[in-house]
């Protein structure tokens, strides 16, 4: 070997545990500098969906600004080019509640799907001019529930063709209306259930003849909440072991309550201890369930509305999966305290990985493991975490997607295709449903 074939081995042997020590580095990297602003004024309330889907290249969602217009978001993951579109900014005040759902039609369209909150008795539509384009909308249509209502929740069942929007309507109860055209026009359906309060539900589908569900008995500020799970399908409604529960009703009320359905969580309705509300549900590629819910640890007195203090400060993550004979439930983090008084029962969030049950994201003001403080000094944010199971849910590794933030994260939600994943969440001021600065972020992941 000559003096010129060893410097120069020399120097590429050098090179390289440089650049080798570089990628040892134990650094974490820097995630939120990762994340993309998808969007400087937007929020969503937990009980619509679809609220984000992914289209190709496209990640797409929808979302109310703080001025109260509905609006929809898209960001091309390639090249990254964003548009929002404004859907409606005419007919409701600022509130999140007026969220709207979003559909990808056979034909390649978009439907976005919107209600006041309980302020009219219809439900407002537009469908997108072209396919894989939110530029331009039909206009704005309607058509009446026959009650007052809020939440949008559609999906498509390819077996019957049929598309379904689920929603809070006559007698503040699960209704639904179907349309046979895709959402062109739409008629009322039938009542889910009945209960004399507002129960809380939250939805999935296996998008071919089956749309599954969770419910509390009503707001867990009124009622000491435990958690039920069931399913539709056809004209029947069944418990989680397939015993039917009863028929769907072909009137304007129906005889099932929120307890006719499988018990997930009991709260225990006799005390005011843990008082549960809904937050996710998923379905494995078996088709069972699983599931992400809230409990409060120290509500307030059952109504109370005025002295707010007294509680809404010890909040706790639950997850439960069904086997396919049983359900295993479990309280898996920390939730933190309340996002404000007066919704004292409001956290962060539980979001579900759509294909993975081993996986969550929360936003928590506490550690998830200890519920101690975040951090030593200062005002204490909300963060995302991570987390993932090795054992069904029965433990997790929690770890921070967010950290050290100047403002809160909160309401994280993950959409997937089979090659990406996207995690969303807001981030900024979140005083009430009714009064918020926030922004959208996005950390975008290959799945390939």
């Amino acid at each position: 070997m000559n003096i010129l074939t060893t410097f120069i081995l020399y120097l590429f042997t050098s090179v390289f545990a440089l650049f080798s020590d570089t990628l040892r580095t134990d650094k974490k990297p820097d995630i939120q500098e990762q994340a993309v602003l998808l969007n400087d004024n937007s929020s969503w309330c937990w009980f619509q969906d679809d609220r984000a889907l992914i289209d190709g290249e496209q990640v797409l969602f929808t979302g109310v600004t703080s001025e109260g217009a509905n609006t929809v978001t898209s960001y091309n993951m390639k090249t990254g080019e964003k548009q929002t579109v404004v859907i409606n900014d005419q007919t409701f005040e600022a509130d999140d509640h007026n969220v709207g759902a979003l559909l990808k039609r056979p034909d390649g369209r978009y439907l976005t799907v919107y209600a006041g909150h309980g302020v009219e008795t219809k439900m407002r539509y537009r469908i997108s001019t072209n396919p894989g384009d939110i530029s331009e909308w039909g206009e704005e249509k309607t058509a009446e529930t026959g009650g007052r209502t809020t939440y949008s929740n559609v999906f498509r069942l390819s077996e019957s063709g049929k598309t379904y929007n689920f929603h809070r309507g006559i007698g503040n109860n699960p209704n639904y209306m179907v349309s046979e055209d895709d959402g062109e026009n739409w008629s009322y359906g039938r009542q889910l259930f009945s209960f004399p309060g507002r129960p809380y539900l939250r939805y999935a589908t296996n998008q071919k003849d089956r749309i599954h569900f969770i419910t509390t008995e009503e707001h867990p500020r009124h009622y000491n909440n435990s958690i039920y799970h069931g399913y539709i399908e056809g004209d029947e409604v069944f418990g989680s072991d397939g015993q039917k529960a009863g028929g769907l009703s072909k009137q304007e009320n129906s005889r099932l309550k929120p307890y006719d359905f499988t018990c997930i969580y009991d709260g225990d309705s006799s005390t005011r201890k843990n008082v549960a509300w809904t937050s996710d549900i998923e379905l494995d590629k078996n088709g069972y369930p699983y599931v992400g819910f809230s409990v409060t640890k120290d509500p307030i007195r059952q109504g109370e509305t005025t002295h707010t203090e007294e509680g809404g400060f010890d909040h706790r993550y639950h997850y439960a999966r069904w086997d396919g004979e049983q359900w295993h439930a479990y309280e898996i983090a920390y939730a933190g305290t309340r996002l404000y008084a007066g919704e004292n029962e409001y956290t962060g969030l539980i979001s579900l990985h759509p294909n993975d049950p081993d996986v969550v994201y929360i936003s928590t003001d506490v550690h998830p493991e200890t519920g101690s403080p975040l951090q030593e000094n200062g005002p204490q944010r909300y963060e995302i975490f991570h987390g993932i199971t090795k054992d069904q849910g029965a433990s997790w590794q929690w770890t921070a997607v967010t950290e050290n933030s100047d403002e809160d994260n909160i309401r994280p939600m993950l959409v997937c295709s089979d090659q990406r994943e996207v995690l969303l969440w807001l981030k900024g001021r979140y005083t009430t449903y009714r009064n918020y600065d926030l922004k959208v972020y996005g950390l975008i992941s290959n799945n390939f």
